[in-house]
């Protein structure tokens, strides 16, 4: 059987066909992201279900033929869709228009009351806080609905408006008790619930429609799975690949995560609690601050193409000592979510002196994005077990390494962590853990230990900003 996931990130389409539980064929695609003025940041729906068509295509022209089709798809967009027809344009989450809002929403009492009923943490990214801050906008009342991108997608494929409860958990607008859209927050930032979609289960799914099978070369026998997040998918697949709960992920940004079999909410609202399944939530948080930090650090510091920080990370590791000769770099040149929730926060070093060389400027930049994701694990109370980790930032070994020693746990990596596997398993849950061939990373006790010197400082130093 031939199974088709299409995991829909913030920066990349990726397709992969699975046969039983392998990967059988690839294809990713770039999403194009445009950024106005105003902290507006957004990408256009329509192109993106054209290159999923197109992508569909492509693999149904090699003769696979493909039975079901799962979705995952990232968290936080929004998009209100008006009476008058408009250009369509997705709000994503890095989206700052809602900044002003929930700086002063954040002061009332309702803030940590609404946290405690959805498991989103206050901050601009959330639809709540974007539909909120649009309130008193003159074209507010002339949006018949307000949808994301996976309800984009699923009304595209299905003809059904519907949503799955994981990526609705990451809205601000669904209680995560009752599973439904809460009427208080509804009630609060002025909609509906008829402007939002039919919620569903992660593991429902629908018939493809006629008219999207016979675009795209399918047999309308095809059944389209809602799917889920693309972030808890990617924590349930290197749970079941590996049997591993805490989940550690750095792509352009970066996650911590873990698996529980129960609702885990903070009492000062700083980590997120989404549904993945009947039995599964998870618990973590999401920095803005992962790997685009090296590409900025790369970009500022290497002008020269023959040289990059990539080809010299051995080198810097190797010259500058754990702790950066005493640099502290705090990596929130984004802005930042988990910890701090502060968009307006800035990245900074501290601890210079004449003393020190352009290799500890770069250690301690390193340092800084995972002492970060360190101190978000510690919010999050990972399990103290080994961490799965995945996302482009490890394909470099010697981070991986870091990582291990940093976080005092060994790191597994395995092709099977990623949310195409999550979404294969939530149709058809495997009976075996350990799935593939996975790597192991063994941390050094003696490393952890000095390092864990400099992250102390670098706690203090974060809490200050608090």
């Amino acid at each position: 059987m031939n199974r088709l996931t299409i995991d829909v990130g913030t920066t990349n389409i990726k397709f992969n066909i699975f046969e039983d539980y392998k990967i059988k064929e690839s294809l990713e695609m770039r999403i194009e992201t445009y950024y106005e003025e105003f902290g507006k940041v957004y990408q256009s729906p329509e192109r993106i279900l054209r290159q999923i068509k197109r992508g569909i295509q492509n693999l149904t022209q090699k003769g696979y033929d493909i039975e079901d089709i799962i979705f995952s798809t990232a968290m936080h967009s929004i998009m209100p869709i008006f009476e008058t027809p408009r250009e369509e344009e997705l709000l994503i989450w890095q989206d700052k228009q809602a900044s002003e809002f929930v700086k002063e929403f954040k002061k009332t009492e309702q803030a940590i009351s609404f946290y405690k009923k959805t498991g989103t943490p206050i901050h601009e990214m959330s639809p709540f806080a974007k539909i909120a801050s649009f309130k008193n906008k003159g074209w507010f009342s002339d949006v018949k609905e307000w949808i994301g991108l996976k309800e984009y997608l699923i009304k595209a494929f299905t003809n059904k408006k519907v949503v799955d409860y994981s990526v609705a958990s990451a809205t601000g607008l669904f209680n995560i008790h009752t599973k439904k859209w809460d009427e208080e927050i509804l009630e609060f930032v002025g909609i509906e619930e008829r402007q939002l979609a039919q919620l569903a289960d992660t593991d429902t799914f629908y018939p493809i429609s006629k008219e999207m099978a016979e675009a795209v070369f399918l047999s309308d026998k095809v059944n389209v799975y809602v799917g889920a997040s693309d972030g808890c998918l990617a924590s349930y697949a290197c749970y079941l690949a590996n049997g591993t709960v805490n989940t550690l992920t750095i792509g352009t940004s970066g996650a911590v995560r873990k698996v529980t079999k129960e609702i885990e909410l903070d009492d000062e609202g700083q980590t997120f609690c989404y549904y993945l399944t009947k039995d599964y939530w998870v618990v973590g948080g999401a920095s803005n601050n992962g790997g685009q930090v090296l590409e900025w650090a790369n970009k500022m510091l290497y002008k020269e193409s023959s040289s990059s920080i990539y080809k010299e990370l051995e080198h810097i590791l190797t010259h500058a000592p754990i702790g950066s000769h005493g640099i502290l770099f705090l990596p929130y040149i984004s802005g930042e979510r988990a910890p701090l929730w502060n968009s307006e926060v800035h990245g900074s070093f501290s601890g210079l002196s004449l003393g020190n060389e352009r290799e500890d400027l770069l250690r301690s930049i390193i340092e800084g994005i995972l002492f970060n994701l360190k101190l978000i694990g510690d919010l999050v109370e990972l399990e103290p077990r080994d961490i799965s980790v995945s996302g482009g930032f490890f394909e470099e070994p010697i981070l991986t390494t870091l990582t291990a020693d940093i976080f005092g746990k060994n790191c597994i990596q395995s092709q099977y962590s990623e949310p195409n596997f999550g979404s294969i398993c939530l149709v058809s849950k495997p009976t075996s853990y350990v799935l593939s061939e996975h790597k192991r990373i063994f941390f050094n006790e003696e490393n952890h230990g000095a390092y864990t010197k400099s992250y102390i400082n670098f706690a203090k130093t974060v809490k200050s900003e608090l």
